[in-house]
């Protein structure tokens, strides 16, 4: 329940924001990415009904990266919740666009008309480098500006926009054996209460170790089942495994997190009792994605699996692998690519990337210094690069499919 002055205020407020009908940062030419030392154009958009009055209207940039969790810890017979924070900025900055100065001291009013304004803006982001977009469970790495119409005398009208910086390059080249297959193999035993039967034996592998997003991943596998137990299904999936570091309540001592999931993936059927099943050289193709390890940021790191599991009937005894592979943004040297495009092959500089949104990365904005009258985009997507074509192997595309039981 509001009180008398609660309510007050907050009639003025929406009274006031009534004046104005619009407020929105616009980017020159509707850019989304960018990347360190470039100037972002564009222009703050302002309408309003009535005459309004401010001492200015300025814009912060910031670049951030922030990592918050908690736990819970016994204490004596009580239990306690402890933050776990760490963070880190890569720029703050204030520019005026029109008015006063945010620290001029001189607080007298200044009107604009009614109608639309559009105020032009130019910032140039750090020509050092800054690390990638990132938006996690745990954290992330965001770049925002805000617009915000000064009036000391009572509250300010903000409005928010995020960016995508593209990121420190993560050249293939430097990885190690970038073209060789990355393999694994495992073997359980079905047990039904005391009685064991055949075990259950899985290989698997990738075509390769480095790959760019928008490539395919094939993957071969071989599942010899000499149990009594059927096999459900194959299934391979692509795991972003994101490693967290912070200190207890921001300046004790350091603990980590790691938090996982599904990127996408692919399954079939396998197969029954005392059988096999083969996957010849089955795609998965690797969506918008940020590339391995976050460089530039200290607190974040990725990393990039393929699992590929075993299904086992009735029981809690799948067959897991785990085959950890590269993700990068700078493709291979000298390494012939099939344009999906076109349809023929081309050498690595011979298509350039796009950027697209991260499948399932929309993330809400809003943080400390937001309250419920903030204007703006205050839902974000983070962009990356996304290469349409694939490696080609002996002159030919591998754009093969299968998959066999016996």
């Amino acid at each position: 329940m509001l009180c008398t002055d609660e309510r007050h205020i907050l009639h003025n407020a929406n009274a006031v924001m009534g004046k104005i009908s619009g407020f929105q940062i616009i980017f020159d030419n509707d850019q989304e990415v960018f990347n360190g030392g470039d100037v972002i154009q564009g222009h703050v958009r302002l309408d309003l009904q009535a005459t309004k009055q401010f001492r200015g209207i300025y814009m912060h940039w910031k670049g951030r990266a922030v990592v918050t969790w908690t736990e819970i810890e016994p204490r004596g017979k009580s239990k306690v919740t402890v933050l776990y924070v760490a963070g880190e900025d890569y720029f703050d900055q204030y520019i005026t666009i029109w008015g006063k100065e945010r620290t001029d001291t001189d607080e007298s009013r200044l009107e604009l008309p009614a109608g639309q304004h559009c105020l032009p803006f130019k910032f140039q982001l750090p020509t050092r480098p800054l690390p990638c977009s990132f938006e996690g469970t745990l954290g992330y790495v965001r770049y925002f500006a805000r617009a915000v119409i000064d009036r000391p005398w009572t509250f300010d009208h903000v409005t928010k926009r995020a960016f995508t910086v593209s990121g420190i390059p993560y050249d293939l080249n430097k990885v190690q054996n970038p073209l060789a297959p990355v393999y694994n193999e495992d073997e359980k035993t079905v047990c039904c209460l005391c009685c064991a039967t055949g075990p259950v034996s899985v290989s698997a592998s990738t075509d390769k170790r480095a790959y760019l997003p928008g490539e395919t991943i094939y993957i071969s596998a071989s599942l010899d089942n000499r149990s009594n137990r059927s096999v459900h299904s194959l299934e391979a999936e692509l795991i972003q495994s994101v490693n967290y570091y912070a200190r207890r309540d921001g300046v004790g001592s350091p603990s980590y997190r790691t938090t996982s999931h599904v990127v996408t993936s692919v399954v079939s059927e396998a197969c029954g009792s005392y059988a096999s099943a083969h996957w010849d050289r089955k795609p998965m193709i690797i969506p918008p994605l940020p590339p391995c390890n976050l460089e530039g940021c200290n607190f974040i790191d990725i990393r990039y699996y393929v699992k590929f599991t075993a299904d086992v009937a009735s029981t809690p005894f799948d067959v897991d692998l785990m085959l950890e592979i590269v993700i990068g943004t700078i493709p291979l040297s000298g390494h012939t690519y099939w344009n999906a495009s076109s349809n023929q092959p081309t050498s690595s500089a011979g298509i350039p990337p796009t950027y697209e949104a991260a499948i399932g990365g929309q993330k809400e904005i809003r943080d400390e210094h937001d309250n419920e009258f903030v204007f703006g985009k205050l839902v974000y997507t983070p962009q990356y690069m996304f290469y349409r074509y694939h490696s080609v192997e002996e002159g030919h595309p591998s754009a093969i499919e299968k998959s066999t039981t016996v």
